[in-house]
């Protein structure tokens, strides 16, 4: 094994790490992956189901 594969390999682990991290992290902080502030609702694959649930939040809180 080269010097070059083993920071190849290094740097593959760190950015795994990095991504795992920043997910427990958002998560912790009620963050969702999707970005809709759904807090990790079912629709999230969904961009309509997004919209309809921050659509309703919004409205809840205008009252």
């Amino acid at each position: 094994m080269k010097p070059i594969d083993i920071i190849i390999i290094a740097l593959s682990a760190l950015v795994v790490v990095g991504v795992i991290a920043l997910s427990v992290w958002r998560k912790k902080k009620g963050k969702t992956g999707c970005g809709c502030g759904c807090n990790g609702c079912s629709g999230c694959s969904s961009k309509t189901a997004c919209a309809v649930a921050k659509k309703a939040e919004e409205e809840l809180q205008d009252e």
